[in-house]
């Protein structure tokens, strides 16, 4: 083959991988929701229970109370094992004061959902006891579960948690670690348990406020994920500096124009949000922006109810938006590992 039909070949390959990433990330059109009261967007958080402890989640919440939002918690249950991995430590419901203050702020209408039963890997037996402690302290079962790092008893994680092949195939051969939530043959199966008990379950994250540009069709069911009910995707606030950067003044404002939902995605107990008065004061002022704004502010399931409910909602993806989706949160993820944190300091 000679120069001139090696660059035709070349030029053709290009042209049809670039018309391929246009068709599939072309962004969707968002609906257009009315949201109750008559408030411009929504707004939630999921707070990771990870390395969380009574003394560092405390003033956290007293701060959302005060400012009139009703959020998200995950909790573990038992008392965490495997204890040589950092995010499996922190506070569980068989501490007495944590317990009690996670009662406390559901009475004062925050939503509390799971993270797994413990921070550690749980055979089904354990997951069964969790599970019904849970109901016996709270009331009720959680409409909520978030997976957990590195638990074995995770459902459709790792590889699992793709649904596009080639994109599984790639996790899983660089993946060090198996998980079995959904394997009916494991000891750590309770994936009947999550379709019995759980409506939602929280799948990726990105960096846009507005998870309806990001997919219009939330919460979305997978054929090939059947304990899960529906999935739900999340925004990145994992530490104070994302968390700051991504509530900034400019992004607020997008939110309130575009009518859009934003449920972040942040470990508020993990450290970062409570090293320092400074830290808080920086959590504090996004807070008072957010609470300035003409928001809805409820716990993530409450907005997921609400979402699927709307004229025109489906909740079944097509393969485009299933490749989409996973796609930007795989780009997504090689940026995060390759560029610093942004921050937002003076905004």
């Amino acid at each position: 083959m000679n120069l001139g039909k090696i660059s035709k070949v070349v030029l053709l390959v290009l042209i049809i991988g670039i018309s391929t990433a246009i068709y599939f990330l072309y962004p969707p059109q968002p609906h257009h929701i009315t949201f109750p009261g008559g408030k411009q967007f929504a707004f939630s958080i999921v707070d990771d229970t990870d390395m969380a402890t009574f003394e560092r989640v405390k003033p956290l919440y007293e701060l959302l109370h005060r400012y009139g939002f009703r959020t998200t918690k995950t909790v573990w249950v038992l008392e965490s094992n495997e204890l040589t991995h950092a995010p499996n430590r922190g506070d569980t419901l068989q501490v007495d004061d944590y317990r009690r203050f996670i009662v406390d702020i559901q009475n004062k209408g925050f939503e509390i959902a799971l993270h797994g039963v413990r921070g550690g890997s749980s055979p089904r037996a354990d997951i069964v006891e969790g599970l019904e402690q849970f109901k016996s302290v709270l009331g009720q079962y959680p409409s909520i579960h978030v997976n957990h790092s590195l638990n074995r008893d995770n459902v459709y994680w790792g590889k699992h948690r793709w649904s596009v092949a080639p994109l599984s195939w790639l996790y899983g051969s660089i993946g060090k670690y198996d998980f079995f939530g959904e394997d009916e043959g494991s000891v750590y199966f309770w994936g009947d348990l999550i379709r019995q008990h759980v409506r939602y379950v929280n799948q990726f994250s990105y960096g846009d406020i507005n998870l309806l540009a990001i997919n219009p069709s939330i919460p979305y069911r997978l054929p090939d994920k059947p304990y899960v009910h529906y999935w739900f995707p999340t925004a990145d606030g994992d530490n104070l500096d994302r968390f700051e950067y991504l509530l900034r003044k400019e992004n607020l404002d997008r939110l309130e124009r575009e009518g859009g939902v934003c449920i972040v995605y942040a470990h508020m107990g993990a450290g970062s949000f409570t090293k320092d008065r400074a830290a808080i004061l920086r959590y504090e002022s996004r807070l008072k922006d957010l609470a300035s704004r003409n928001g809805w502010f409820v716990p993530a399931s409450e907005i997921l109810d609400y979402l699927r409910r709307q004229p025109g909602w489906s909740p079944d993806l097509s393969f485009r938006e299933t490749v989409r989706l996973e796609l930007l949160f795989l780009w997504g993820l090689a940026l995060r590992t390759a560029l610093p944190a942004p921050t937002a300091h003076g905004h």
